[in-house]
């Protein structure tokens, strides 16, 4: 099970695509994976021939547990199997021990999984989920292989929490309401709606990014009436071609070649250093029905602006069908929001770990502005770039930008 983002802690296997005897080349697809935002193909990671599927469809699997043996036609795999088989023993028994609960006479034998020993089978994003949602693992029934406590059990032992709490509230409101007589138009009608995965993932991922990370943010008003003009005449040219050149593309394309001469902006904090980046992969942050994803277009050093704004609408139709690869998916270096559809000025934007930086971009308006001592309108678009003080500086932070704005309003650098 491959990990698709940093904090991955396990997916689910929604669907094989190759069967136990089907051959299979280095990168094929191989299978759907379902993890807490997206459904994702992955690839094989060897060639051969498929000798056994270890997961059932339907089955979540930890990150790094294996899903597949691939090998050599005829291969005798006893001997892995039996080896996965007695680490998978060794990992319950340590999964026991480090969960232990001393039985209450007020609880209930059939609450607990294993009353007889007093000792509870949870995965461990089971243990994490309920520990961050104060939720007792003792009153939550497992309905895992063995009695195991998963991850859906915590979820649905939360929505239970909440239920009853909603009932409490109610209740209460009814008494006031009999009590004082007042107005029912003044009772608010309350409700509790349990947070899906994509939710419960993007509640992870932000808390820990305003955590961990020390946010400082730069921010910039960029002149974009030469950009607007050039960006026109392009969109002139490739029309028969069935092109068009956004806004958004011309501002990753400007993000690339900054990043370029700021490389510091294209790394990560990661044990206590700072992991630089070979590649430049930009993060398009998409927001979907279910909530907000930030694939990314990989390979982007060299890419016209042209390429760049094909790859991007490839990237948003897909992203919209599920069709991302894990590459795409977790691959992003340097992240891009941008609400200007939206009619938006000004926002700043949470880093998404491990990156050290995120850019929030703004609508393009006309705005009066002074030129040569002379008020003017000029189009102008506000940028803000969201750092992580662990890797970069403020004064860094003002450089990168600084920079930006340079490319941006001129655009023939754009196209050379």
């Amino acid at each position: 099970m491959p990990q698709m983002g940093y904090d991955m802690q396990e997916g689910t296997l929604v669907r094989w695509l190759k069967s136990e005897d089907d051959s299979v080349t280095l990168g094929e697809l191989i299978a759907e994976v379902e993890t807490d935002k997206a459904v994702v193909e992955i690839e094989a990671t060897a060639a051969g021939t498929v000798l056994k599927l270890l997961v059932d469809e339907g089955t979540s699997v930890p990150v790094g547990e294996a899903i597949a043996i691939i090998g050599e036609q005829g291969e005798d795999i006893g001997e892995v199997q039996a080896d996965m088989e007695e680490k998978s023993h060794d990992k319950d028994e340590i999964d026991v021990a480090d969960v232990r609960v001393d039985i209450n006479e007020d609880v209930k034998v059939g609450e607990i999984t294993t009353a007889s020993t007093g000792e509870i089978k949870a995965s461990p994003i089971a243990r994490k989920i309920a520990s961050e949602q104060n939720i007792d693992l003792a009153s939550v029934i497992g309905t895992g292989p063995g009695g195991r406590i998963t991850k859906n059990d915590v979820i649905k032992a939360e929505s239970k929490v909440g239920d009853r709490s909603k009932t409490v509230q109610t209740t209460s409101s009814d008494i006031v309401q009999t009590e004082t007589k007042t107005n029912s138009s003044q009772i608010t009608d309350q409700s509790f709606i349990p947070l899906n995965k994509m939710r419960s993932q993007i509640a992870r991922v932000t808390v820990a990014s305003k955590t961990n990370a020390p946010h400082f943010y730069v921010s910039v008003e960029v002149e974009m009436t030469k950009l607007m003009n050039v960006r026109s005449q392009i969109n002139e040219t490739l029309q028969d071609q069935g092109v068009k050149v956004s806004v958004n593309d011309f501002v990753v394309r400007a993000a690339i070649e900054t990043l370029k001469k700021f490389p510091k902006f294209n790394a990560s904090f990661i044990n206590e250093g700072i992991q630089f980046n070979d590649e430049i992969n930009i993060g398009i942050a998409i927001a979907t029905e279910d909530g907000l994803i930030v694939p990314a277009v990989t390979g982007c050093k060299n890419k016209s602006i042209v390429e760049l704004a094909q790859s991007t609408k490839d990237l948003i139709e897909r992203s919209q069908s599920g069709k991302l690869t894990p590459d795409e998916y977790t691959g992003a270096t340097f992240s891009i929001s941008n609400l200007g559809m939206f009619d938006v000025d000004n926002f700043v934007a949470i880093i998404l770990p491990p990156q050290a930086a995120m850019m929030a971009v703004g609508s393009v308006k006309p705005r009066p502005v002074v030129k040569n001592g002379e008020i003017a309108i000029e189009q102008t678009m506000n940028v803000t770039l969201s750092s992580d003080h662990r890797v970069v500086d403020g004064a860094e932070g003002a450089k990168f930008i600084g920079e930006l704005k340079r490319i941006l309003e001129s655009p023939l650098l754009l196209i050379l």
